[in-house]
């Protein structure tokens, strides 16, 4: 991937999934990545559709850290502390009602627990096939530069089936793309 054809923006929405990745405890970046990434950096038209369309930096992290697999390291301690009678998962969501949904790995990150990974994290083969769907965009509308738009459409086109639950929870992947696609003609 090229990315001296990335504006500011873009790039701090790569770098931006990058410290999502790790914060999530992955072992990649991945679309899911990307997505929160843009989030996080959109201004202006691109971040007022998706606001629109309900896609939110919180909503998006709340419904990844919901879906995702427990930690291998969770389940070990889930599993030895079971035989003692607790139940860390009871536990897990008690504190996720007192405090918030993040408070518990929040807790467990502060204690160096939660960080393993360090290091340059890889891009998924999903993430590789959204830059390029992304690079795509941008060849195709005959730009110089790939933006944040390029790498949402890119996001939308790959259809990988984690964004898009996320997606569909709030609106139709056609529709938004459509959106997004106009905000890039508007800008032409």
């Amino acid at each position: 991937m090229v990315f001296e054809r990335f504006t500011r923006d873009a790039r701090a929405a790569v770098i931006q999934a990058q410290r999502d990745a790790r914060g999530l405890d992955a072992d990649g970046i991945g679309p899911q990545h990307l997505l929160l990434g843009v989030l996080r950096t959109a201004q202006g038209d691109l971040s007022a559709t998706l606001g629109s369309y309900g896609l939110t930096i919180d909503g998006v992290r709340t419904r990844l850290a919901a879906g995702r697999e427990t930690s291998a390291s969770f389940d070990a301690d889930a599993d030895v502390l079971r035989l003692l009678g607790i139940d860390l998962r009871a536990v897990r969501d008690a504190v996720a009602d007192n405090f918030g949904a993040e408070a518990f790995d929040r807790a467990v990150q502060r204690t160096g627990r939660g960080s393993r990974r360090r290091g340059h994290l890889p891009f998924t083969r999903a993430a590789k096939t959204t830059l390029k769907l992304a690079l795509r965009e941008a060849v195709a509308r005959k730009g110089k530069d790939i933006c944040c738009e390029h790498i949402m459409l890119g996001i939308l086109r790959d259809a990988d089936p984690v964004v898009m639950d996320i997606v569909t929870e709030s609106a139709d992947p056609a529709t938004l793309t459509a959106a997004v696609s106009t905000l890039l003609e508007r800008a032409a």
